[in-house]
């Protein structure tokens, strides 16, 4: 398994070589990329500093094609993210863009042919739900067919995303096609029933080669919401464990494709980077229901220093934050921001919260470095602008220039947890994909509050 995971990676550098060249003989206009960091700011090779507002699209879990496109074109569906003034759009098949690694797993197994549409409708839906639902797709979106492979329909989506100056961001979110996140899903943490790291880091290193042929894609995950598995037992779920992987992939993502920045999640569900932004021992730095590490008051300490790395100046830190948190006191907006400070927003070199006089737990940081919030959501109804994580969210993120995506852009799902035809009240759009689910809230929330981050998707890729 060790070789041929070798054999991969040397496959996949060569072509990156290759496209590499391609890459940089553009005319040099947006998006300016590569990007780089630099302290706590993403910039381009302009030097201009990046600020992202934008949405999570899922694709969905067991079909890993994008939601919403057998009801609108996808041209009209990034006009919608486009009039908000959304820059930004991670993709996430609850799995990539956001995405599963399943979806590469099936192509090395099909000899390096990709899955068709309506193949994967119909392995996802049955003949005749997948077969009516591939058609109305093509119907929709008469610039494909029902042979259309995936990576074509992402590439497409990539190419019109840069049109309108809006940047793709891949988002491993899981491996085995499905819904996602819980502790039973056997796709929580390394060596799950679901998640062969082997597999994991070989699809790291296909789509860091895809991306290379779309220049609004600078950027990409490890893995999304990393957290305890409940299916596995002995899988050491703790910072050593964490970090080892993690470094492996950033490495595989590096060596593939220098010019992506690796975003890199945090502990909990994405929501606790807390012991490397503070430089603590891994081995005995506190994190909720972590593995112990019995005898790490006797051995040497472990750190991790993102300086040391040859990738230190791509790497950007992403959290999560959900009301319905299982160890963060979301009740006030003074207790929200004490938790974000400690566990890893500390890194953009902001002042410590008032709450941290209670808490008494904000470190400050090892290493100024980016970090963006890159899941959180709401039901999208008139709670919006009273809901107290939702608007300490959207002042916190004002005041200091953090990067955002909100969860999410789908009204609805075609399958989701085995039920098929799922509105989604969390979506923007409607379950039609038409309009918006709660206008009111585009015009008195959602607009406002991007135009306020400074991000602008009116310089557009020729």
């Amino acid at each position: 398994m060790l070789g041929l995971f070798v054999l991969t990676f040397a496959v996949i550098a060569v072509r990156a070589a290759r496209s590499a060249k391609r890459q940089r003989q553009s005319d040099g206009g947006w998006p300016y990329g590569p990007f780089h960091t630099s302290g706590r700011d993403i910039v381009n090779s302009k030097g201009d500093k990046i600020t992202w507002a934008g949405v999570n699209w899922p694709l969905s879990g067991e079909t890993m094609i994008p939601e919403g496109l057998e009801h609108a074109f996808v041209d009209d569906i990034l006009n919608m993210v486009a009039s908000v003034g959304f820059n930004f759009v991670r993709m996430r098949v609850l799995p990539l863009p956001p995405y599963a690694i399943q979806m590469i797993d099936e192509i090395y197994s099909h000899g390096g042919v990709d899955v068709t549409l309506e193949q994967a409708m119909i392995s996802a839906l049955g003949t005749d739900n997948g077969t009516k639902l591939a058609a109305a797709v093509v119907s929709k979106n008469p610039i494909w067919t029902a042979s259309t492979p995936r990576f074509k329909i992402w590439s497409d989506i990539a190419r019109l995303a840069a049109r309108k100056g809006i940047y793709i961001h891949p988002d491993a979110h899981v491996s085995k096609a499905q819904a996602c996140c819980s502790h039973t899903d056997g796709d929580a943490w390394f060596k799950d029933v679901n998640f062969n790291t082997t597999n994991w880091k070989r699809g790291l290193m296909y789509v860091a080669n895809w991306a290379r042929n779309h220049t609004n894609i600078v950027s990409m995950s490890l893995r999304n919401a990393p957290r305890e598995s409940w299916s596995v037992g002995g899988l050491e779920y703790n910072w050593q464990t964490f970090v080892g992987n993690m470094t492996t992939a950033a490495e595989a993502v590096h060596q593939t494709n220098p010019d992506l920045l690796i975003t890199w999640g945090g502990l909990q569900f994405g929501e606790d980077l807390s012991a490397l932004t503070s430089g603590k021992n891994l081995l005995t730095a506190p994190c909720y229901h972590c593995t112990a590490i019995r005898d790490a008051r006797r051995r040497d300490p472990v750190y991790f220093a993102l300086a040391n790395q040859t990738w230190a100046n791509k790497v950007v830190w992403e959290l999560h934050l959900f009301a319905g948190s299982e160890d963060i006191d979301t009740g006030s907006c003074r207790m929200i921001e004490a938790a974000l400070y400690r566990n890893g927003f500390n890194a953009l070199g902001i002042p410590a919260p008032a709450g941290c006089n209670i808490t008494t737990d904000c470190p400050s940081p090892r290493r100024l470095t980016p970090v963006i919030l890159s899941e959180f959501g709401h039901v999208q109804d008139a709670t919006l602008n009273t809901d107290i994580v939702q608007n300490c969210i959207k002042e916190y993120t004002k005041r200091y220039g953090v990067s955002w995506s909100m969860w999410s852009l789908a009204g609805s799902y075609r399958v989701k947890s085995g039920v098929q035809g799922v509105s989604d009240p969390w979506g923007l759009t409607d379950a039609n994909w038409t309009g918006w689910r709660y206008p009111e809230g585009i015009e008195t929330h959602w607009r406002p509050w991007v135009a306020s981050m400074g991000t602008s998707n009116a310089t557009k890729a020729s």
